[in-house]
């Protein structure tokens, strides 16, 4: 993992991460929000799960994240998110990927109740 030291950051890594200049949040979890951020070089916009290293305290919890990470790594298809990156600092872990503009998978499943397999 590189060094997302979080130069120029405000109260939650909102500013710059690494090559990126962060935005709003656009969503969250129990561990984690996620932020829309663009590449200060290829103007790029990706989206950037902020994992709060705090909050990562049990056994299971670390297996789980580590469990993403390796998954995350591995994954190389069309139609799932890409993983870009992974940066991190003394408070979060940083996991760059894909930005999907129009929205979550699991809002869109709930909105039609259901979803073809073709």
């Amino acid at each position: 993992m590189s060094d997302g030291s979080g130069k120029g950051t405000r109260g939650e890594a909102e500013g710059r991460i690494g090559d990126y200049l962060v935005g709003r949040t656009i969503g969250e979890g129990t561990f984690n929000k996620v932020k829309i951020a663009r590449h200060l070089h290829s103007q790029e916009q990706v989206a950037i799960k902020l994992i709060d290293k705090s909050k990562i305290v049990s056994p299971a919890d670390r297996q789980r994240l580590a469990k993403e990470l390796k998954i995350l790594r591995k994954v190389r298809h069309p139609n799932i998110i890409q993983l870009l990156e992974i940066l991190e600092d003394s408070r979060y872990y940083y996991l760059v990927t894909e930005y999907a503009s129009r929205g979550e998978l699991f809002d869109h499943i709930v909105s039609r109740e259901k979803l073809s397999e073709f």
